[in-house]
């Protein structure tokens, strides 16, 4: 039994073959081909009479792809969950594993190659044009990290560097709408629409600028509520991998409109205060009361029954907490509701940079918002077209 050869397995995802030698999957195609079947028998052959080679330039692409998504998937976590950027690394490195390049080797991969797949990213119409940017961008970091690991020649990373980004106008893919500040009317019109608990979440975030996901996460564990100023520390957040210093925390500071809408979800988790503050058990909950408010004929002993056991199954059915995904899904049912166009939560964030910009400054929105640089900033914080318009009315 020991002596037996390892079998083709199939790859469902990608509907390719390989075989496990020595613990490492070696790639032979597209399942059930022939060529499968002759590139099996090479590569048992070379097992046979010898170790698999299991890096270096002579390794196929499609396995060295494999093994930086595998690395890929351990690196790039934050809170035990994978980030978005395992998902760009996956989309960049996805032409490796499909005929022709599948069958490449690492040493025959260049410039001119990474040049076709920019093309046919362009011309697909999938993506856009700064998405397509950012995947080159991701198939260079994957080449860098395989010289590091001795899959890559430094010769073909500095090769790779020569492929330019696409610009503006001069090329085939589309361009991404920019996020644009959400208008504070559209915000005031949705409001009266959204449950009392994310409605306090979009006042909050527009009152202090953070990311969305800082507001998910709020816990009353990360307030310190002494001062006249409550200070807000996330556990995590975007940027935090860039933090040189573990105890270089961000700080988010909460003027006293906020924390008057604060104050009653702070008494809530008093005796919780790891759970976070704003949780959609309690919009499921607040809904329940509008509708048994709303019924106009009392309820059956039945109906109380089966209204016991939905709560009772509360757990298994919502989340203890909204994450930027279902915060924004949220929104775009009340503005919907209210009869106004769709928002986002990262747009209120836009908001709160311009509103900031135009009456404090540039430097006063970067502090707020947590910028290392102005530059980005500059991203978030509409310039005030107003005051220009004033000048220019001004001085004729």
């Amino acid at each position: 039994m020991k002596n037996r050869l390892p079998k083709i397995c199939r790859r469902a995802d990608r509907n390719l073959a390989y075989v496990t030698l020595r613990g490492r999957k070696v790639y032979l195609g597209k399942y059930g081909s022939p060529e499968s079947y002759a590139e099996y028998d090479r590569v048992i052959a070379e097992y046979l009479t010898g170790p698999v080679v299991e890096t270096g330039p002579d390794c196929l692409l499609c396995e060295f792809a494999s093994a930086f998504l595998a690395r890929a998937r351990d690196y790039y976590v934050k809170n035990g969950k994978s980030t978005k950027q395992t998902e760009r690394f996956r989309a960049a490195l996805a032409p490796f594993f499909v005929a022709p390049l599948d069958r490449l080797r690492v040493r025959d991969f260049g410039v001119v190659r990474l040049r076709a797949i920019q093309r046919d990213w362009e011309n697909s119409g999938r993506y856009c044009r700064s998405y397509i940017n950012t995947l080159v961008q991701c198939v260079r970091a994957a080449f860098k990290w395989g010289v590091a690991e001795g899959y890559v020649d430094p010769s073909v990373l500095v090769g790779l560097q020569a492929a330019p980004p696409l610009k503006r106008g001069r090329s085939a893919a589309r361009e991404a709408p920019p996020v644009k500040p959400v208008a504070p009317e559209t915000v005031d019109a949705t409001l009266p629409f959204l449950p009392s608990v994310v409605a306090a979440m979009v006042r909050v975030q527009l009152l202090c600028g953070c990311r969305p996901g800082e507001i998910c996460s709020m816990r009353l564990c990360d307030l310190e509520t002494t001062g006249p100023v409550w200070v807000y520390r996330p556990e995590s957040w975007k940027t935090q991998h860039l933090t040189r210093d573990a105890d270089d925390g961000k700080r988010i500071p909460l003027g006293p409109k906020a924390q008057s809408i604060l104050t009653p979800y702070l008494l809530e988790r008093e005796n919780s205060p790891t759970e976070p503050l704003f949780s959609p058990r309690d919009a499921w909950l607040e809904r329940a009361r509008e509708r048994r408010a709303a019924r106009k004929s009392p309820l059956t002993p039945s109906q109380r029954k089966r209204d016991a056991e939905r709560r009772a199954r509360l757990d298994e059915r919502v989340r203890d907490r909204y994450d930027a995904l279902s915060y924004t899904k949220a929104i775009k049912r009340a503005a919907e509701k209210a009869g106004v166009a769709p928002w986002t939560a990262n747009q209120l964030r836009h908001l709160a940079a311009t509103q900031i910009r135009a009456k404090f400054g540039l430097e006063a929105a970067q502090v707020v918002l947590g910028h290392a640089n102005a530059d980005t900033t500059q991203i978030y914080a509409e310039r005030d077209f107003r005051k220009a318009a004033q000048i220019a009315a001004e001085i004729g």
